[in-house]
């Protein structure tokens, strides 16, 4: 019987959030590839949580069906921004596809609760083969930030035309084998914290970013301002980029086609890295 223990961490990832849980399961991690969830972003202030039921997780094989996690479970995504939710563990091999299957998801925009639309319950993601060896990680990045639309407004659901409703399709990158923690803090020109700002990590010169968080307000675990991006992969060179007005697109598809405030280089090798605080625009 697999058994869960929340708990908030600082060790593995795999969706886009910043927050953690853990599942501890019966296999031997000494001998299998251990699976998490983390960190999702939302381009709406006013959200409260967005809650989603995961049904079952399934990495596909030219041999066989693995079952990541079959318990379905509800989480609350925002509580993931920075940390990681452990799924499960599956056998080393050669993978091709992702199946992620959701069943039901609600988001809570200023204390009114809504339906959240999920373009298919199943879920297919191709990862062109991708090996992963004993003892490496895989990360499930559910990056929110470009998975949820909306359409309608509250005025015009008041008015019985074009209802607000929301929209999910999810936009999740998977990144897996020995993998690091990139941390930091986001400050203004007095030094002081600043929150809400949409952080990106990118290959040099690839125009879809590998991990995507926020930098939080002031709370018992956070200071104001600071970021986690839980688990990249080492041995490349990669843009920091960090978003100030990213609210403001219309289309969250544009939000990493806007000019960022500030571009910081940064080098992954193999262990974590903290980058100290960080000036906006410098």
């Amino acid at each position: 019987m697999k058994k869960w223990l929340l708990s908030l961490i600082a060790s593995v990832v795999f969706l886009s959030l910043v927050a953690c849980t853990i599942l501890t399961g019966g296999s031997n991690s000494s001998k299998s590839v251990e699976v998490y969830l983390t960190d999702a972003v939302l381009p709406i202030d006013q959200v409260e949580s967005v809650l989603v039921t995961i049904d079952r997780i399934l990495l596909v094989s030219d041999d066989a069906t693995v079952v990541v996690s079959d318990e379905a479970t509800t989480v609350n995504l925002l509580e993931l921004v920075g940390d990681e939710l452990y799924l499960g563990s599956v056998p080393a091999g050669t993978y091709g596809q992702l199946r992620f299957e959701i069943s039901s998801a609600t988001i809570t925009v200023d204390g009114t609760d809504h339906s959240l639309r999920i373009a298919s319950g199943s879920l297919k993601y191709n990862l062109k083969d991708f090996q992963v060896t004993e003892g490496s990680k895989i990360v499930l990045d559910f990056d929110l930030s470009r998975s949820i639309k909306f359409t309608g407004s509250a005025t015009s659901n008041q008015n019985g035309q074009n209802p607000l409703e929301y929209h999910m399709t999810p936009v999740i990158n998977v990144r897996y084998g020995q993998l690091y923690d990139v941390t930091g803090r986001v400050v203004n020109q007095n030094s002081n914290g600043v929150p809400h700002v949409l952080v990106a990590l990118f290959e040099t010169g690839q125009p879809s970013p590998t991990a995507v968080t926020l930098t939080h307000k002031e709370s018992g675990k956070w200071q104001e301002g600071e970021f986690k991006l839980c688990k990249v992969r080492p041995g490349t060179t990669y843009e920091l980029k960090l978003y100030t007005d990213w609210q403001s697109s219309q289309d969250p598809d544009n939000i990493f086609y806007t000019e960022p405030a500030t571009t910081i280089q940064v080098g992954v090798e193999n262990h974590d890295v903290d980058l100290g605080d960080r000036q906006i625009g410098q």
